[in-house]
């Protein structure tokens, strides 16, 4: 009787998973439908023992001669930090600008790093680091998310690490807002949400910005949806940068 009784409840939570499982189908990772390359560089300069940077980067880029313009405004978009190019007026390609920013990048180090060893008299190492990889996702309809994983040490022996991301059109390149996305009220709407689900992760009884702030969120500054966000056909991915509302990177998703 026991034994029957065993089969009969294993068969039923088979059972019932299977139903769960079709009611709740799979996803997948959504699939670029364009081919991508990308341009690497990795150097070392040094100007002594003390005063020395390494930079890497790996700048993902569509490939095609019909996506020019598209790559010359994925340069533009602050992926790349120190943000030189967004205001440079001639025609940018992956393939030059990324030599380009990694060599203004070291000289502008070495400047820098040159004053702060006369003026603490040849006391600091000055040994500095740039990593920066971005990649491009599917994102929603026939967008792209660009994602910029940054990490950087200026020599102090601390390493800052933090993610930019950004959303655009294809076909053109153009910049995806929020507004566009959730419409004229899109701060209040999405702030709202962002508080609920903050206070859900935080298992706090009230979902208000008081609560938060006492688990270090938003301490001294208004809740605000963040610009750096990951835009999928499913949800939209809030990322804050370390020290932006806490002193950790924060992550929101909430369902479109």
């Amino acid at each position: 009787m026991i034994k029957k009784l065993f089969t009969t409840f294993a068969f039923s939570a088979i059972l019932f998973l299977f139903l769960s499982s079709c009611g709740h189908k799979a996803t997948t990772p959504k699939k670029l439908d364009v081919q991508t390359a990308v341009v690497s560089v990795d150097t070392i300069a040094r100007l002594s023992d003390a005063i020395q940077c390494h930079v890497h980067i790996d700048f993902t880029y569509l490939k095609g001669n019909k996506y020019d313009a598209i790559n010359d405004s994925l340069l533009r978009m602050g992926l790349l930090q120190p943000d030189y190019f967004s205001i440079n007026s001639e025609k940018l390609a992956p393939q030059t600008a990324i030599p380009a920013f990694v060599r203004q990048y070291i000289k502008d180090y070495m400047d820098i790093a040159q004053l702060i060893r006369q003026k603490e008299k040849d006391k600091s190492k000055l040994i500095g680091e740039l990593t920066i990889k971005t990649e491009l996702k599917a994102a929603m309809g026939n967008y792209i998310t660009a994602l910029s994983h940054i990490a950087i040490n200026n020599g102090n022996g601390q390493q800052t690490k933090y993610t930019i991301v950004r959303n655009f059109n294809s076909q053109n390149g153009h910049l995806v807002t929020l507004q566009e996305q959730f419409g004229d009220d899109y701060k209040e709407q999405l702030t709202k949400e962002i508080i609920k689900r903050l206070a859900d992760k935080e298992k706090l009884e009230n979902d208000d910005i008081v609560g938060l702030q006492t688990r270090g969120y938003f301490v001294g500054i208004p809740p605000y949806p963040a610009e750096n966000f990951i835009l999928t056909d499913d949800s939209t991915v809030f990322i804050y940068t370390p020290g932006e509302i806490n002193q950790n990177e924060v992550r929101v998703s909430i369902d479109n």
